[in-house]
């Protein structure tokens, strides 16, 4: 990123993307606990804090539709765990953004599967630490390789 002929150097510190890393992780673990108190005191308070999904119907915008949908989602499984693989972590003042793959260990009664996800987050930060602002997750389908996305 450019601005006024300076380069802005927008790549986390260590420490940063660390502390970024561990509300991540905090995250994982209130969910796979079913912490309804410690994964909401992860997201922003703003009444536009945002969680996407895959499914079409799965936009949640402020704490009590992203409640909804952890609650759904907990309803309909007995165990889920999740797992972060590669990261790139990025900040500019008190804004931070990353992606990151992740895999999603899912157990409904006998039927089990590990889903690989993509989940990319801004956290902002304020005098309590990060937190999540906007947070979207999706499974890739395929290897771009094996569909053909040219458009004729």
């Amino acid at each position: 990123m450019l601005t006024h002929d300076r380069e802005i150097v927008v790549y986390a510190t260590a420490s940063t993307e660390a502390d970024v890393m561990s509300v991540l992780r905090q995250f994982a673990d209130a969910y796979a606990c079913r912490d309804k108190g410690k994964l909401l005191s992860l997201f922003c308070s703003d009444r536009d804090a945002v969680v996407l999904g895959s499914g079409c119907d799965e936009r949640n915008v402020g704490a009590a539709a992203i409640w909804g949908q952890v609650r759904r989602d907990w309803e309909q499984t007995d165990t889920l765990r999740m797992r972060f693989g590669w990261r790139s972590v990025s900040t500019l003042g008190q804004v931070a953004w990353l992606a990151t793959d992740c895999y999603l260990y899912v157990q409904a009664g006998y039927r089990k599967a590990e889903i690989p996800l993509r989940i990319t987050a801004v956290m902002i930060q304020d005098h309590h630490g990060w937190k999540i602002a906007q947070l979207h997750y999706s499974s890739p389908i395929m290897a771009e390789s094996e569909i053909d996305t040219t458009l004729e």
